[in-house]
């Protein structure tokens, strides 16, 4: 008998993987590698392992319309200007910043599916959308830096929410084409690794695979687990649950971020940190909760 795991449960992996990803993309950073470097790194080795994958358990996944190719590259664009956006915006306002205007996502996905695909906006997702961006600002830290804000960095971090949003949306999308979450899967990121090539020195990754032996490590670690996985279970989850929840909880890797932050390079810690986390896990809690708690309120999270 097949496994049956909740979508919602591996939602919550993916949010813990994703939080993990900084570990590796900082060290990555530390060897030198640029962040648009990192970017092909990441896409390059989802594309090429899970084609690879496929090729093994499911070929017929490689077959796609060639009217529908634009589609494919759009999303592919849409995940790469999400990326590019969230690094621009960390050279030109604080990281907090940077990172709590990639976290609007959510309200986008939620506000483009109700338009797009007729999902409810209900009163459990505007309080837990509120109270997961409130988190987020406490844990970033945005509300102690207000100086040097420039407005330009400000639009570019919004810039980097709407397009992860497009992103995520994209797989609901194709689903309505026809397509496997396999095929989505394998399309969105071979493009969005040869739409990153063009831009960026091959020859200095190579460098730093030789100069440094925790490169290559962080590269298929980076790749495999805190893109490939995550991603497929976005894409898998997002056909199965609403699109809103599912951006909604990915938020939580913030905590998991900021754990890694402070257990491993020995960042600060404070109340305010402790207060975000909480809000954030309510608003969590608040999108799936137990059964019997569900029955004693009579709540609706559709």
């Amino acid at each position: 008998m097949a496994l049956k795991v909740h979508p919602f449960f591996l939602v919550c992996i993916a949010s813990v993987l994703a939080g993990v990803l900084n570990l590796f993309s900082k060290d990555l950073l530390l060897a030198g590698l640029s962040p648009i470097q990192i970017c092909l790194c990441r896409e390059g080795v989802t594309a090429i392992a899970f084609g690879l994958i496929l090729l093994f358990i499911d070929r017929p996944a490689f077959k796609v319309k060639i009217r529908d190719l634009w589609l494919f590259i759009l999303f592919a664009l849409f995940n790469v200007i999400s990326n590019l956006a969230v690094f621009t915006a960390q050279d030109m306002i604080p990281l907090g910043m940077a990172a709590v205007l990639e976290m609007t996502s959510p309200f986008f996905v939620v506000v483009i599916a109700f338009f797009m695909f007729g999902n409810r906006i209900t009163k459990n997702k505007i309080l837990a959308l509120a109270l997961a961006f409130l988190g987020c600002i406490l844990i970033t830290g945005v509300v102690t830096s207000p100086d040097g804000i420039q407005p330009m960095g400000i639009l570019i971090g919004l810039l980097s929410g709407v397009t992860l949003a497009a992103f995520t949306l994209g797989s609901k999308c194709m689903e309505g084409k026809g397509y496997s979450e396999n095929t989505v899967m394998f399309y969105f990121f071979l493009f969005s690794t040869l739409l990153v090539l063009p831009f960026t020195g091959m020859g200095e990754i190579f460098d730093a695979i030789q100069r440094d032996w925790i490169v290559l490590p962080c590269i298929l670690c980076m790749g495999m687990m805190c893109t490939l996985l995550i991603n497929y279970i976005v894409i898998y989850a997002t056909r199965r649950m609403d699109p809103g929840v599912v951006a909604i909880v990915i938020t939580s890797s913030i905590i998991v971020s900021t754990l890694c932050g402070v257990l491993v390079f020995g960042d600060a810690f404070g109340w305010k940190d402790i207060i975000g986390m909480i809000m954030i896990i309510i608003a969590v809690a608040i999108l799936e909760p137990p059964k019997s708690v569900k029955k004693r309120f009579g709540m609706d999270t559709d």
